[in-house]
């Protein structure tokens, strides 16, 4: 292993401990081949079995290097729900409101805290991220990096988007009496796909 390969393993460890420790879900694919599987798992876990009483839905967009898939054909192979590609000119807060699960990619991911960066923009709404129940989020092992610094330097010429939206764990909530409560302000549930693809050059 090569001492770059060797620094994206310590970052990967380092971000799968801390995003668990916050609550979080991970799932891990090694090529194309076995990120619809990975999807699988995450849905079963997520959302939960197949309901032949009603139609399952999600509300997606993807990173760049995962646009070229078939994901009509992804889909299927996970079983019978109703994907929708984001797209701002639907009526896409209602489609996302009866969504089951919510999977974005992301800018970045930050392995000291697990830390989950998305960054606002017309191709990729944060929308999916706040509305269902469960939320998935795709991330590149090359994507993570050690400190929030690190990714807010890693932006195009060190503009930051319109929103930027940090992610560490469930949405959770506390009254004045310390009652904690998950899943009030956003997903009760969340999950990380850790692949690795040839990242575009």
């Amino acid at each position: 292993m090569d001492n770059r390969n060797n620094g994206t393993q310590v970052l990967v460890d380092e971000f799968k401990k801390r995003w668990s420790a916050a609550g979080g879900h991970i799932f891990e694919a090694s090529g194309t081949d076995a990120l619809g599987e990975a999807i699988g798992q995450a849905w079963q876990t997520l959302v939960g079995p197949p309901d032949n009483e009603r139609n399952r839905s999600l509300v997606y967009w993807v990173n760049e290097d995962l646009r070229h898939l078939p994901w009509d054909v992804i889909f299927r192979g996970v079983g019978p729900i109703l994907a929708y590609p984001w797209d701002p000119e639907a009526d896409i807060r209602a489609l996302t409101t009866a969504a089951d699960l919510g999977m974005t990619g992301c800018a970045w991911a930050v392995a000291e805290t697990g830390t989950v960066a998305l960054a606002a923009s017309k191709e990729t709404g944060l929308l999916p991220s706040i509305l269902p129940a469960a939320h998935l989020v795709l991330i590149h092992r090359r994507q993570i990096v050690r400190t929030v610094r690190e990714g807010l330097l890693s932006l195009d010429h060190g503009v930051l988007p319109p929103i930027l939206k940090l992610v560490t764990g469930p949405s959770m909530t506390a009254d004045i009496e310390g009652t904690l409560v998950i899943g009030v302000h956003g997903p009760a549930k969340v999950g990380a796909l850790l692949y690795d693809l040839p990242m575009p050059t």
